[in-house]
């Protein structure tokens, strides 16, 4: 009986055991924080879909959630990067385009969001499967 109850909550987690809001919204603050400012605000936060996938075909399996995120800046971010800072820093971007995983922006470096600034990330998440967790692209592991 306990090894037909364990089978099953294994071939549960294999089709429920995913990544959902609550992970998302983690993974999220994590890289707001990193990337911008650790002083934000989510205003909303909608799963748009989400997709299974293999990372390497047949080895790691891995799940995107397509999101769409609009956060405020209380404080703005990265303020020493401002166009009109005494001391600018050296290490700033003039691009517009905000995101929290890629930086494939053309023009590299830390973006000055203005005190106040409410900005959209529309975007995916992938999580690999691995070590009996989930890896998010934050590189923390969660166990939903």
């Amino acid at each position: 009986m306990l090894t037909l109850l364990s089978a099953n909550t294994a071939f549960a987690c294999l089709m429920a055991c995913r990544p959902g809001e609550t992970e998302t919204r983690q993974v999220i603050d994590h890289l707001i924080a990193k990337r911008f400012d650790p002083s934000f605000d989510v205003l909303s936060l909608e799963t748009k879909r989400t997709a299974d996938f293999d990372m390497i075909v047949g080895e790691i399996r891995g799940y995107e959630i397509f999101f769409k995120a609009s956060v405020k800046f209380p404080k703005g971010a990265n303020l020493d990067c401002a166009p009109d800072a005494p001391r600018r820093a050296t290490d700033c971007s003039e691009d517009r385009y905000f995101s929290l995983i890629r930086d494939t922006r053309p023009v590299p470096g830390r973006q000055f969001i203005e005190p106040g600034g409410v900005r959209t990330f529309d975007e995916d998440l992938r999580f690999a499967e691995l070590k009996g967790a989930w890896r998010g692209p934050d590189g923390e592991y969660y166990k939903p």
